[in-house]
């Protein structure tokens, strides 16, 4: 499963738990001590230290109870994108909080904030926080492109949407017989093989069509140009169209030879 990170330096969270504006209220009070005590939370936190200068960016919003340390479990939602970030740990002062989870963009999001006291101000204290998560890339939605060459043989494409071409191999003579490819997350369709490797993408594939059979392929990446495969006669075809996107898969319809051929691209 690919992965993204997140890390986003210099925040301040603000712990405001005195008046004028405490931005915590007691729910559970216990008759002796601090044992089970309880306060929600909707802590803001902003780009700078001060708020009067810097902007919110996200609240922290859930609870703290006292349990021999304060105990917090809340969730970081963030102003502009409606993603948040789910957060457990001790203490409100230096140390780390654990990332246990995400919504939207950081959804199943792990990680650590690493937090330390800025600053104790009259209404409480000031916290700043690094953040660092990984959570799981978002697949985009495939673009199909194609096909061209004619209309016989039977269709064949990958079952799961694929992420990056691994390895292709084409069987060719007078025409392409036989594709087999390998992709991230794919099938195997089934002579020179390719390996791709791991920063390599495919960007472009051409080759030529004749009486509507694919009689040549090439394979262009973004370090160079693979075939040709087959014989070059027909007529040219270039795929996608658009050029600013990643091969990421192929579908064709086959029998004795691959009789047409299009692309799945990821924008």
């Amino acid at each position: 499963m690919e992965r993204d990170e997140l890390r986003i330096s210099g925040l301040y969270l603000h712990h405001a738990y005195r008046e004028p504006s405490p931005t915590q209220l007691t729910i559970v009070r216990p008759p002796k001590g601090m044992f089970g005590k309880t306060a929600a939370n909707n802590w803001t936190i902003h780009e700078g230290p001060d708020p009067r200068e810097y902007a919110i960016v996200a609240r922290a919003q859930g609870l703290h109870l006292n349990s021999g340390n304060w105990h917090n479990s809340f969730t970081i939602v963030f102003e502009n994108d409606g993603s948040t970030l789910h957060v457990m740990g001790i203490s409100v002062s230096d140390g780390d909080w654990g990332i246990v989870g995400g919504t939207g963009e950081f959804a199943m999001a792990q990680g650590v904030i690493s937090k330390k006291l800025f600053k104790q101000i009259e209404t409480g204290n000031i916290v700043e926080l690094n953040i660092y998560a990984i959570y799981p890339a978002k697949i985009p939605h495939l673009v199909r492109d194609g096909p061209v060459g004619g209309n016989g043989g039977n269709p064949f494409e990958p079952q799961y949407e694929p992420r990056r071409f691994e390895s292709i191999k084409v069987l060719s003579g007078e025409a392409v017989d036989s594709i087999e490819f390998f992709t991230l997350i794919g099938m195997e369709l089934s002579a020179r093989k390719v390996d791709f490797a791991a920063p390599e993408f495919v960007k472009e594939v051409t080759g030529t069509v004749a009486g509507n059979i694919v009689t040549s392929l090439n394979f262009v990446t973004n370090f160079q140009t693979y075939g040709p495969f087959g014989q070059v006669r027909g007529t040219p075809f270039s795929l996608p169209k658009q050029k600013d996107g990643k091969i990421v898969g192929l579908f064709v319809r086959a029998g004795n030879v691959i009789d047409a051929l299009g692309v799945l691209v990821e924008p």
